[in-house]
């Protein structure tokens, strides 16, 4: 199939960025909403980027037990500090129209703001199961996880189809970290000299 056909037009996330002037947080609290599958696939994507780029700007400790029901909107309001939380809602989230609104995206999967919080949107990211867009939860979740925490390491959406930060889903496009997704990175943030795509199909 073609790179270039896009698969029901599915838009993946929208992303608003913060200045990057500010530190990184030292600890990431996660949602105890997140099964120990998505727990597993958020640590994975952490770890594919800082192979890529062979940098610990990423390498954040995850702790989870984060109690979203605490405040269940937070992610509305987010604030730099020294944690950034990752939660898991559904669209039936009483925040969720008011986050889709502000994201400027018809019907969001996730949502991420730079070094500061990543939403995953549950039933939004088993809808790609059920489209057959993808096969597994799993595989779908990962894809999210991965474009997401892009996003959360201060990278905007490009418009190559074959990168994992292209805005809408393609057809055939493997789940990695390709050479101009790194390349973008390593244009804004420092890399090492091992960085590499991840990309397994590519060299």
């Amino acid at each position: 199939m073609s790179l270039t056909k896009l698969v029901n037009y599915v838009p993946i996330i929208s992303a608003l960025a913060l200045t990057a002037c500010q530190g990184k947080p030292d600890k990431i609290l996660l949602d105890y909403k997140f099964s120990q599958q998505e727990v597993n696939a958020i640590a994975e994507a952490q770890r594919e980027w800082l192979e890529a780029a062979d940098s610990a700007e990423m390498d954040i400790p995850l702790s989870v037990g984060f109690n979203s029901d605490e405040k269940p909107y937070g992610f509305l309001d987010p604030k730099r500090s020294s944690k950034a939380f990752f939660y898991k809602i559904d669209a039936t989230n009483l925040g969720y129209e008011q986050l889709k609104a502000e994201t400027g995206s018809f019907d969001p999967m996730g949502f991420a703001l730079e070094l500061t919080q990543i939403v995953f949107i549950e039933d939004k990211i088993q809808g790609l199961v059920e489209k057959g867009v993808y096969t597994t939860y799993g595989d779908a979740f990962y894809k999210i996880a991965l474009h997401e925490y892009g996003h959360f390491l201060g990278l905007d959406h490009l418009t190559s189809p074959s990168s994992v930060m292209a805005h809408l889903i393609y057809d055939g496009v493997e789940t990695c970290i390709d050479e101009e997704t790194l390349e973008y990175y390593c244009n804004i943030n420092e890399c090492g000299q091992n960085k590499h795509s991840t990309c397994k199909g590519k060299k």
